[in-house]
């Protein structure tokens, strides 16, 4: 015969990191990355008109390259 009880509840070890276990945390992962798109999204946007963006991070995009290319004649720019 054993002796642990027959209906006894069998504990398990749940780890955690700061309260976040594993399916918690895997129930997060989605919300966050939609967020973190749409952070993405949105700082393209606002900082599309900076030229050293447009030169380090739009430049690099192939589709994109060629409509952020300055193709203005030296003539026509007042500065």
């Amino acid at each position: 015969m054993s002796s642990a009880p027959r209906f006894a509840p069998q504990i398990k070890a749940n780890p955690s990191l700061a309260g976040f276990t594993v399916p918690r945390a895997a129930r997060w992962v989605p919300t966050l990355a939609l967020w973190g798109v749409a952070g993405v999204g949105a700082l393209t946007l606002f900082a599309s008109p900076i030229p050293l963006f447009q030169k380090d991070v739009l430049h690099l995009i192939p589709g994109v390259r060629e409509y952020y290319t300055d193709n203005t004649p030296d003539s026509d720019k007042p500065f």
